[in-house]
């Protein structure tokens, strides 16, 4: 048995990990042999592959771009399992502009550098023939403190549609805009050496979190549990759920995860050191 037996599981605070905070509170991996451990980061993905570099994480769930984007920048951690396989759904705040439009003055909050609300933006701004630059983003770290930041000095703040829809409603922000891309959500990833240990104890875990899924999106009580603890209408949160394209197998879509990478290369990012055909656990299937 390993010298650290345990394993550090991280995601977001929101509604796409209730899936995850379920199995673990009900105690589902209890039979692994091994202690696991779940730990919320509002700060996202970037703040999720600064963990996973330090060591002080083990397994995150990422958006697929900032994956990619970590990996670059030496990332030592692989796919594990495509999460969500349907795109995030990005919606584009501002109390200051109608419309979006980029530049030279535009001033764009970020919850960290890496992180999909500082990617997807030079993504969008380039799809529109602009390219953002460093001085222009503000890191702002949460959700909370970028709804604020967008009543003082930033005119738009990229995140997902639906977390954000009650600050919308309560006319604390407004939305101008969508985004998407073509490529998966939500990617599960574990650090090379939390692999090589403990591959037998992930796959187990990632079958307890398929079935979890299973159960969240068949029960009629889970868009009162989003209300509840997120804030959405019971019927946005049906729309939600059935919105997603969950993942119950162990294949991930090669196309995607080129999709992605085009898009990094398109933004000016070197992607000279990622190799698609050497991102995934032996278990993986790549279609």
């Amino acid at each position: 048995m390993s010298k650290n037996n345990y394993i550090r599981i991280g995601g977001v605070p929101e509604h796409f990990n209730l899936p995850w905070t379920q199995a673990f509170n009900e105690n589902k991996t209890k039979d692994l042999g091994v202690e696991i451990s779940w730990n919320f980061f509002p700060g996202g993905t970037g703040a999720m592959t600064q963990a996973l570099n330090n060591g002080s994480l083990d397994v995150a769930i990422l958006l697929t771009e900032g994956y990619l984007a970590a990996v670059q920048n030496g990332l030592d951690a692989k796919i594990i399992q495509c999460y969500i396989e349907s795109p995030l759904q990005w919606g584009i705040y501002s109390n200051k502009r109608s419309e979006v439009f980029f530049d030279n003055d535009t001033k764009i909050a970020i919850s960290r550098k890496g992180s999909g609300s500082h990617l997807m933006p030079m993504i969008h701004a380039q799809q529109l023939g602009y390219r953002l630059n460093d001085e222009q983003f503000e890191v702002i770290h949460h959700l909370d403190d970028g709804i604020a930041s967008l009543s003082k000095n930033c005119d738009y703040f990229y995140w997902e549609k639906w977390m954000t829809l009650p600050f919308v409603e309560q006319g604390l922000v407004k939305k101008v805009g969508e985004f998407s891309a073509p490529w998966s959500g939500f990617l599960v990833v574990a650090r090379q050496s939390c692999i090589e240990e403990f591959g037998s104890e992930l796959q187990q875990i990632i079958a307890i979190i398929q079935k979890q899924v299973r159960l969240f999106t068949s029960d009629p009580d889970s868009p009162k549990n989003i209300e509840r603890k997120f804030h959405l209408g019971i019927e946005e949160a049906r729309k939600w759920i059935a919105e997603q394209k969950w993942n119950y197998t162990h294949e991930i879509s090669k196309q995607g995860l080129l999709n992605a990478l085009s898009a990094l290369e398109s933004i000016g990012m070197d992607t000279s050191k990622i190799n698609i055909e050497h991102l995934f656990a032996p278990w993986l299937i790549l279609r």
